[in-house]
């Protein structure tokens, strides 16, 4: 993501104004690791922005987007997720708890092929890699709850993976 200066020379570049909610919001996301929904990043920055809206909130969000300074994606809990690091790396989801982290860089070996430039008329931008699984919290749980009730659940904990 660009500095704070970076991002303000673009917005006045493109006629737009630098204003303090617009800062503030690219300060809570530059370093923020936690893949945030707009409702999670509303609720912590409406202690700094009292007077905040929530429609600020997705346009400059949605502006990141549009610039390539952010990234957003679903996790399949119905919200999404906006990630500042536009770098080539993958995210794990948990398809129970639908947390979201970045694979570990030491554990994640494989470079893919660098995307094509074009598909199908598409000016190709980026890619994005995600795993989904159990996170270790989830396993523990559904492995409990496997001892608790059999079998019975084998077949359960597959169609919460489909």
């Amino acid at each position: 993501m660009r500095t704070v200066e970076e991002l303000a020379e673009s917005v006045r570049a493109q006629g737009g104004k630098v204003t303090s909610q617009r800062v503030l919001i690219w300060q809570a996301l530059r370093n923020d690791k936690t893949h945030p929904t707009a409702e999670a990043l509303y609720e912590r920055l409406r202690a700094v922005l009292p007077r905040l809206s929530l429609t600020t909130l997705y346009t400059v969000l949605n502006e990141l987007v549009e610039w390539g300074d952010v990234r957003r994606f679903d996790t399949g809990d119905g919200h999404i997720h906006f990630d500042p690091d536009t770098s080539g790396h993958a995210e794990l989801i948990c398809l129970r708890c639908h947390s979201v982290i970045d694979v570990p860089d030491d554990e994640y070996h494989a470079q893919p092929a660098p995307a094509p430039q074009e598909i199908a008329g598409y000016s190709i931008l980026m890619r994005t890699e995600q795993y989904y699984g159990f996170c270790p919290a989830c396993r523990a749980a559904l492995a409990t709850l496997k001892e608790e009730h059999g079998e019975r659940l084998t077949s359960d904990t597959r169609s919460i993976a489909r």
